[in-house]
């Protein structure tokens, strides 16, 4: 399950839960350090899979032409040229831009070691298997000093076929390895720069942005984040994010558009696109937004990735870049894309809790059910479109139900009682009696979504039912989680029925030092029933009979505990 942040500005955001699977992620400083074997390839077996271009060159017109075929033969991944001078070798290597070079040391207007010394001035790793005639010691030391990268006599390779296609791939393996390790360790020493610099969400997002079209040569790169209308809004951008503008139509949410961004909101997955730029697509077209690919193409995008910011199954949002080449689809291009993600989501996290905890304020919940053990929902479904329900106080009454006290909209309190005979949730229907005919107690069966949170060690604040969803709003107490609300909920809902939007409230003292909080649970409950079924009202809606059979208690204890609620607060107005 993941949970989806949306942004209401810098200082204040909620969260959207949804349940959609996602690979574990990984810890920020951490995933600068190590990667996931099964997450990231390893170079030996990316290798093994590229294409090698590979220069052959000899004197010998004969042997370069038979082991040009041999090596074709026995690789199809090798893609051979071939010279037979020094002199034609230079611009053969030149035009080539070779992963490896195999080269006889007599090459009649030069030597192997005198290509190989010119090499190395501009490529001091690029593999040189340098091939000789006979073994000569004095050969092979100078070729050693020259840093060449592999020796081998010709008549070895006459007995054995098949050798120089290992030594070529062999040598080439451990280059792009080495390759790709360098590049690795120094993107996550960018990474830990900027998760160190203690800059904010923004700025750390200016700075991967920034990072990624200068140092990995990417045309656009930018971080979406949801509003608080789930609308996809840049939090930063880089390179040529003119496309933006055309390709994203403001108030677009996740999932509305095949737009790689809103596909990968949608899905908490990470999405690649590879774009055909000859599709013929013009800037008029790009223009109208209708169609991605189309301001795609005008910006002459080859390739797209967009991934998730999800951290300890938390999304923030999304990383998404542009490339004009096929570079995204590989799966090394991929991998540090994930792990730029999850280090974003790291330091999005981490934003986020130091927002809250320096903010004076409550952290309050908005569930929306879908499905499950939900009794209003149940009602609900049988009522004709438009009705709703509304609660503000849900009251145990026995063991195994509760009351809800309710205001209703779009349906009659008859008709609301008519319907629930059929409901196996519903045990009754408390009508009140009120001139406008909508205020009514429902007697639902336990377990309920309400109560289960109440257990959690949350204050409920309201209940709205309506259409196919139930609303339920909490604030959380000082040592309640989120993940304690999910876990309450999870006993009475249905997998996948549950969203959330987390947010702040201003929680500054009320003036008044003695408040309701002081009431006991059953003080607090008989009074807010007396004040819902108008009984301070004139004329008086109902008596204290008839709410003492809602509540399933005497009317002398609902006479005890009404008086004894109204003195509290009779004695705090008086102390103030």
């Amino acid at each position: 399950m993941v949970v989806y942040v949306l942004f209401q500005d810098h200082e204040r955001y909620s969260v959207e839960h949804v349940p959609v699977p996602v690979s574990r992620p990984i810890a920020a400083i951490r995933s600068c350090r190590q990667m996931s074997q099964q997450q990231q390839p390893t170079a030996t077996n990316t290798a093994s899979r590229r294409p090698i271009a590979v220069v052959l060159i000899d004197d010998d017109e004969t042997w370069v032409r038979t082991q040009r075929r041999l090596l074709e033969r026995h690789s199809e991944n090798l893609h051979v040229s071939t010279a037979t001078s020094y002199e034609k070798a230079q611009s053969v290597v030149e035009r080539a831009n070779p992963d490896c070079i195999v080269c006889d040391y007599q090459l009649g207007d030069g030597t192997g070691l005198d290509l190989l010394a010119e090499i190395r001035t501009d490529a001091p790793t690029l593999p040189f298997i340098l091939v000789t005639g006979e073994g000569d010691e004095q050969v092979a030391s100078a070729a050693i000093s020259a840093h060449v990268t592999d020796y081998i006599r010709k008549a070895a390779l006459g007995q054995q076929p098949t050798e120089l296609v290992r030594r070529i791939k062999n040598a080439v393996s451990a280059e792009r390895t080495r390759h790709a390790l360098a590049r690795e360790r120094e993107h996550k020493q960018a990474l830990l720069d900027m998760v160190t610099s203690g800059s904010t969400r923004t700025d750390f997002g200016q700075q991967l942005c920034e990072h990624l079209v200068t140092d990995h040569d990417y045309a656009c790169a930018w971080i979406g984040i949801l509003d608080e209308n789930r609308a996809v809004v840049p939090l930063a951008t880089a390179g040529d994010t003119g496309y933006l503008d055309t390709a994203i139509a403001p108030g677009t949410g996740p999932g509305s558009e095949t737009e790689p961004a809103l596909a990968a909101l949608a899905t908490a997955e990470p999405v690649v696109r590879s774009l055909d730029v000859s599709s013929g697509y013009s800037t008029a077209d790009a223009s109208t937004g209708s169609h991605w690919e189309a301001s795609a193409t005008v910006y002459r995008f080859r390739s797209v990735a967009a991934v998730p910011l999800v951290y300890e199954e938390v999304c923030f949002g999304v990383l998404s870049v542009y490339s004009r080449t096929e570079s995204l689809t590989s799966d090394v291009d991929q991998s540090i894309l994930r792990e730029y993600a999850q280090t974003a989501g790291y330091v999005f996290r981490t934003a986020a809790w130091q927002e809250t905890l320096l903010s004076a304020a409550n952290t309050t919940i908005e569930f929306t059910l879908t499905d499950g053990h939900v009794p209003l929902l149940d009602l609900i479904a049988a009522l004709p479109a438009g009705a709703t329900f509304e609660t503000r106080t849900v009251i145990p009454r026995k063991e195994d139900e509760v009351l809800y006290l309710c205001t209703v909209d779009g349906v009659s309190v008859s008709e609301l009682a008519d319907v629930a005979i059929e409901i196996e949730t519903i045990n009754s229907i408390k009508q009140y009696g009120t001139p406008d005919d909508s205020q009514c107690g429902i007697v639902a069966a336990t377990p309920v979504p309400e109560g289960r949170l109440v257990d959690a060690g949350v204050s409920l604040e309201q209940t709205v039912v309506e259409s196919e969803s139930a609303r339920l709003t909490v604030v959380l107490g000082e040592e309640t989680t989120l993940q304690q609300c999910l876990d309450a909920l999870a006993t009475v809902t249905v997998e996948d029925s549950v969203t959330t939007r987390w947010t702040t409230r201003d929680t500054s003292p009320e003036p008044e030092a003695n408040t309701p909080q002081q009431l006991t649970d059953r003080q607090r409950e008989v009074l807010e029933l007396a004040m819902e079924a108008g009984y301070f009202e004139r004329p008086r809606q109902n008596n204290t009979g008839e709410l003492a059979d809602v509540l399933d208690i005497s009317r002398a204890t609902f006479t005890q505990h009404l008086r004894a609620a109204q003195r509290k607060l009779l004695t705090s107005s008086v102390t103030e």
